[in-house]
């Protein structure tokens, strides 16, 4: 099928709508000699009479009513096809970006700003998850890419997609202001015995932790919250410890609120970046946003 039939299954949707070659010329602003080709030619393709012609007027025969209801169907498709590729053309214009609820909410504000400044005309949707919510995003083909911790021991991760890393965070023991450890110079593993560490949701990072407590033989009672933030409260709490990432404690430091320590011999690092679907082709949008995030934590690093 091409245009010219489309342009001639209008034709006569008009004129089976209105029972008139000239108001169908009217509407269609062009001549009623235009009007009966289009339906002769439409009438010699199906080889049958669409239309019983009575003076001015003219009425569907039974095949015309048959035709009709397809021919309606087929416009019906053709508006429904504009509206389903205008919408994708209007995606395609928004950049997606999935990120954790760590990185989005320490570092995106300037990020985003930065961004903003190199390509003030590209609009952005950000979704913030959980690393979990995140995989299962992944999984999904909601995204190819997606900004996050990255753990050693997540084999869908590490065999589906090609990793680039940010930076590490180191984690350091959390105390409440107050706290009698505070005044103390030196920290050992073995003053964490019979200590509660606060653990956020994240199974990898529950487990990484606890295979550090067990190697250095420390025995801990672990309580799970469901994040970095009620984490910080409760250590305010005084529910216990916690071993946190500095960015996510350095205000609450500053303010007198939470006090920051170093263990002894216990280095809990933990690597950030981002994931792309392995063979997947990025739009110019995404490369563009990933590259000026890389440059972003290149220049942050190089500041410190």
């Amino acid at each position: 099928m091409n245009l010219k039939i489309l342009e001639k299954i209008e034709t006569f949707i008009v004129l089976a709508d209105c029972s008139s070659f000239t108001e169908t010329a009217k509407r269609l602003y062009c001549s009623q000699p235009t009007i009966s080709n289009h339906i002769q030619q439409l009438e010699e393709m199906f080889k049958t009479t669409l239309f019983h012609r009575s003076g001015k007027t003219v009425q569907l025969t039974k095949q015309g009513e048959i035709l009709l209801n397809y021919a309606k169907l087929m416009t019906e498709l053709v508006d429904e096809a504009s509206i389903k590729i205008k919408n994708v053309s209007q995606q395609e214009s928004i950049l997606s970006v999935y990120v954790s609820n760590y990185i989005a909410g320490y570092f995106f504000t300037d990020i985003l700003k930065h961004f903003h400044v190199a390509f003030p005309k590209q609009l952005l949707e950000v979704y913030t998850h959980c690393y979990e919510d995140l995989v299962r995003c992944l999984r999904e083909g909601r995204t190819n890419i997606a900004f996050m911790p990255i753990y050693a021991k997540d084999e869908y991760i590490h065999s589906q997609y090609d990793i680039s890393v940010l930076f590490e965070d180191d984690f350091l023991l959390i105390l409440p202001a107050g706290h009698p450890w505070a005044l103390r110079k030196v920290i050992y593993c073995r003053d964490l015995q019979n200590q509660t560490i606060l653990l956020p949701q994240s199974p990898y990072l529950q487990q990484y932790i606890a295979e550090q407590m067990e190697k250095h033989q420390v025995k801990v009672r672990f309580l799970q919250m469901s994040n970095f933030e009620m984490i910080k409260r409760a250590v305010k709490s005084q529910l216990g410890l916690a071993f946190l990432p500095y960015t996510t404690v350095a205000g609450d430091k500053k303010n007198g609120e939470l006090e920051v320590r170093t263990v002894v011999s216990l280095n809990l690092k933990r690597t950030n970046g981002f994931v792309v679907r392995k063979q997947a082709k990025l739009t110019p949008a995404e490369i563009a946003f990933c590259k000026d995030v890389e440059r972003y934590f290149h220049a942050t690093q190089s500041a410190l």
